[in-house]
């Protein structure tokens, strides 16, 4: 029998839950158990549960509980035999357990155990009294009247936070401290006395490079002491303060950083069936050395099984690849097939590799990937490729690395050392074992004859022996016999069994003839957007029909298998049906316009306009929102900054196909993504990916520029120079696109004129011009005034103060800062308010102002965490560690600088990391690092060569400083 009172207070015969009753009877219970075998005397029960003016008839109440407990207790006692376990004594009682039996001693052992093992094996205390915290399950004692429960809930509490701040100690001593610091933050707020739980805060921030944040830890624990208690800090709390300000704390163990190779296969076919001696022949080639790299092709039709075979082999030799394997589906029936420097940059992301490190030509992106599986085992799986084009620049260069490739094509410019196997189709009774694994053993032998017709009708192909497997499968009051009635038809079967690619049209048109007419349209309707997935409002935009319509049609076709569900509320097609599927909507769109792939792709941009445009909204970011052109739906809606921030990493790679797609297309649907486009360059976080998006507005502008599109090829020209200069950190090649327009036709040119002129100012600031920059943002006001947007001049001159600042006119920086912040709070422009408070922060940093410099910047980096977008942030954290630098804080400056570098190694534009690279490189070098300083300012000065800017130094990162001097930190 087990007992738990750490919760609500419950027991277990073996497995089986006991009824304890009502709260009074528990309360019984709870208090015979907390005595451990003591005697308790009715008086004593009766005070501990009615309190000192209990009930009238509170003694007769409490002999009937123990009397119901004795029943439920000891089951098999004889009616009014004597108890032996909860035994009357005097006129009191007592509850007698054999030792072990409750959850308060597995929590005592357990802590008895974590003091034992605290010295040797931290690790291992840490997790046991991680096991005895997870006896509470609620507040103890859950539930129960009485004063006798109130003051044990309240020593039983006082127990499980002790135990807590043992375990968050070891958390710091095993070198958890950054989960320490974010589980303490809560836990102070609740208990905002407690002072160990302070000093463990003040510690783990200690550890974590936050020296200052330790220190103001201490202030603000003694003013909540003084202020609410009136005492000072005792003496656990003074002695770290003290040894914080000694740096005399003990070292913590640093746990080493785990190498995680990369593991992208999809996963293996549970049901999968014969080919058993290719699947060997192939594994051993792949396995089997020698001194080239093992190269396997797989060929055949489409539907015959390849890419099943391929994953198969790959999940069965994978454990011969210890470094990782990586895949790729190239896509290779689509019309637009995936290029490969996208399948590069996807591989060198899944190795590890920045996205700023990334180089944009193909080339180059090819040699960097052969260059890191050199010396490894790694298996690369290549599928559904097009042609020998597509994949030679994809193989690695040396042994030890193995590919396995699918195909339809034969590949024959491949070199002939390839080892090549083309699929032909399931013996006779393969196919049978196969579609008795979808249907089950019993259903197939009931009608043996009916599975064998129509395994032939499917002329053993495994596509078309699992699409008939599938549906008979999900439709259970089906025969099988009457599946094979619908092929009977010779020149249906033909239709349906033919080989080559009519083959798979047919094989899906078994299922096509299911759906009824709602689902019939949705299905072409959305395969007519060239795009890898799409989430459910927009396909409620691109059907016109309400999310929740949308969202059941489309479940419908999962349910079907002609839908795929990635994620929740996301969905995308298999690349044939949805080839498959488009077809059928080619045919329509003459009867239905709708259907037209061009009304589709303006309705799908319609819808990411409308959500860019609540996404500007969320972040009160300008005016701009009132230009573009009108939209028809609502769009997404955003929280914040940083629901938006998630949002565009999701859906940048169908804004990309989109955007493809729409180039194609020419019309209506490049003004939308134009409009689009424009926005996306406004909110200036380009996100992963930037080399492809800037390559679809190239084909965008292309396509305007041949339509004599004017006010479209002004707006992708602008978006084309903020992606190459804010994106990719290509200052120079940004230039072309940004001529100013000479006379701007309505408001919306203004705008992109005042967009333009920003632009040119921070590429002349970049190179060191700070005259014309100064010019360029002058002429961007003058513009933003002429639209009376006050918000946009915020922003503006926001920009303006660095380059003031950047030229040593420290005075009208402050005054331009100042001005920029009274136009952001006039007009609630937090990205203009956050951007110029890090600028006036800068600025007051030039003047030897640091306190005040760093109380700025923390508060601009506390307002871009708040809008949620990464690239916004980084950029204040940056100026942070700076100002740190400057102020002699170098390890607060070297923590800044890396948290900058992890959100802007999320962006594409190399220039911004490369600035907090050297940062964090002269942080480190100011404290002893010389070794990783001098590796890191190696690496920002050749991402600035490539970008054709001199390296930077403390001296020109941001601005000419005034010389340190060892007293400046106190500033």
């Amino acid at each position: 029998m087990r007992f738990a009172v750490l919760g609500e207070v419950r027991a277990w015969r073996g497995d089986t839950p006991l009824d304890l009753g009502p709260p009074q009877r528990r309360a019984v219970l709870a208090a015979l158990l907390l005595r451990e075998g003591k005697a308790v005397t009715a008086a004593e029960l009766v005070e501990g549960i009615w309190g000192e003016d209990p009930v009238l008839r509170a003694v007769p109440a409490l002999r009937t509980h123990v009397a119901k407990l004795r029943r439920e207790l000891e089951p098999e006692r004889v009616n009014r035999g004597p108890s032996t376990m909860l035994i009357s004594i005097g006129d009191g009682y007592a509850l007698r357990l054999p030792p072990g039996h409750t959850d308060i001693e597995a929590v005592e052992d357990h802590v008895a155990e974590a003091e034992r093992l605290r010295d040797e094996h931290p690790d291992r205390a840490r997790a046991t009294l991680e096991s005895a915290l997870g006896h509470w399950q609620g507040a103890a004692l859950g539930g129960l009247p009485g004063p006798y429960a109130e003051r044990q809930r309240a020593r039983l509490e006082e127990w499980r936070l002790s135990i807590l701040e043992d375990r968050l100690a070891l958390d710091i001593e095993t070198g958890r401290c950054a989960d320490a610091v974010a589980e303490l933050g809560p836990l102070i707020e609740e208990h905002p006395l407690r002072e160990r739980f302070r000093a463990l805060l003040m510690t783990a921030l200690y550890h974590s490079g936050r020296q200052a944040e330790a220190l103001e830890e201490y202030g603000r624990a003694r003013r909540a002491l003084v202020d609410g208690v009136g005492v000072e800090p005792g003496p656990e709390l003074s002695e770290v303060h003290a040894r914080i300000l000694r740096a005399e704390l003990p070292p913590v163990l640093r746990p080493a950083r785990a190498v995680v190779a990369p593991a992208q296969l999809p996963p293996d076919i549970a049901d999968f069936t014969g080919r058993s001696k290719v699947a060997e022949e192939i594994a051993a080639q792949l396995t089997g050395g020698g001194p080239a790299v093992a190269i396997s092709a797989v060929g055949g039709m489409g539907g015959v099984g390849k890419t099943t075979l391929a994953l198969h082999i790959a999940h069965q030799v994978r454990d011969r690849f210890p470094d990782g394997q990586l895949y790729v589906n190239l896509r290779g029936v689509d019309p637009e097939p995936v290029p490969p420097g996208d399948a590069l940059g996807g591989f060198l992301r899944g190795l590890g590799v920045a996205e700023g490190d990334i180089p944009p030509a193909v080339d180059d992106r090819a040699a960097q990937l052969r260059t890191l599986l050199s010396d490894k085992r790694i298996l690369v799986v290549l599928d559904n490729a097009r042609d020998s084009a597509q994949v030679s620049q994809l193989l690695p260069g040396t042994p030890g690395t193995a590919v396995l490739i699918t195909s339809r094509s034969a590949l024959t410019e491949l070199p002939l050392a390839v080892c090549r196997t083309r699929l032909d189709v399931l013996e006779r009774e393969e196919a049978m074992t196969l579609l008795t694994r979808i249907l089950g053993t019993e259903r197939v032998a009931a009608e043996r004859d009916a599975a064998y017709a129509v395994i032939e009708q499917c002329a053993c192909l495994p596509l078309a022996v699992r699409i008939v497997g599938a549906r008979l499968a999900v439709r259970p009051q089906w025969t099988i016999a009457s599946l094979a009635d619908r092929l009977a038809d010779e020149s249906r079967r033909l239709e349906v069994l033919q080989t080559g690619d009519l083959t798979l049209e047919a094989a899906f048109r078994l299922g096509y003839g299911q759906l009824n007419a709602e689902q019939a349209r949705a299905f072409r309707m959305l395969a007519r957007a060239d795009v890898p997935d799409f989430p459910v409002d927009g396909a409620a935009a691109l059907l016109g029909v309400p999310v929740p319509q949308a969202e059941l049609v489309c479940e419908s076709l999962v349910d079907l298998s002609l839908l795929e569900t990635p994620a929740p509320g996301r969905y995308r097609f298999h690349d044939l049906l949805r080839l498959f599927a488009a077809a059928l909507a080619g045919t329509a769109a003459g009867r239905d316009a709708a259907e037209r792939e061009s009304e589709i792709v303006i309705r799908l941009l319609d819808y990411y306009l409308a959500s860019t445009k609540n996404l500007l909204g969320a972040l009160d970011y300008s005016n701009t929102t009132l230009l573009l052109v009108p939209t028809t739906v609502p769009g997404h809606t955003f929280t914040g900054g940083a629901e938006g921030q998630s949002w565009n990493d999701i859906e940048r790679p169908v804004i990309i196909a989109l955007h493809r797609q729409a180039a194609r297309l020419g019309g209506r649907a490049v003004a939308l993504a134009a409009d689009l486009a424009w926005v996306m360059s406004e909110l200036m976080d380009t996100g992963s990916r930037a080399r492809e998006l800037a390559d679809g507005l190239k084909a965008l502008l292309d396509t305007a520029v041949r339509d004599d599109d004017h006010a479209s090829a002004r707006r992708l020209r602008v978006a084309l120079g903020a992606m190459m200069q804010i994106g990719l950190g290509e200052v120079e090649a940004s230039l072309e696109f940004l001529q100013p327009i000479s006379q701007p036709a309505d408001d919306a040119e203004r705008r992109l004129q005042v967009l333009a002129e920003i632009l040119l100012g921070v590429a002349d600031r970049r190179v060191g011009n700070t005259k014309d920059s100064h010019r360029h943002y002058a002429n961007a006001i003058a513009w933003t005034r002429a639209l009376d947007d006050r918000s946009l001049e915020a922003w503006i001159l926001a920009l303006a103060t660095r380059t003031l600042c950047e030229s040593g006119q420290y005075a009208e920086a402050v005054a331009v800062a100042e001005r920029a912040i009274e136009l952001a709070r006039e007009s609630s422009n937090a990205v203009a308010l956050g951007w110029a408070t890090h600028e006036l922060a800068a600025t007051r940093s030039m003047l030897g102002e640091h306190r005040l410099a760093l109380e700025l910047a923390e508060d601009a980096v506390a307002m871009t965490h708040r809008n949620g977008v990464r690239l916004w942030e980084g950029w204040a954290r940056t100026r942070l560690a700076q100002i740190h630098l400057r102020a002699g804080n170098d390890a607060a400056a070297e923590c800044e600088a890396t948290q900058a570098l992890r959100l802007l190694s999320k962006a594409a534009d190399p220039l911004d990391r490369a600035r907090a690279l050297s940062l964090r490189a002269t942080a480190r070098a100011a404290r002893g690092d010389t070794e990783a300083a001098a590796r890191e300012h190696s690496d920002a000065a050749e991402i600035f060569a490539r970008a054709g800017l001199p390296a930077p130094t403390l001296a020109t990162l941001f601005a000419p400083p005034a010389v340190r001097s060892p007293g400046s930190a106190a500033q």
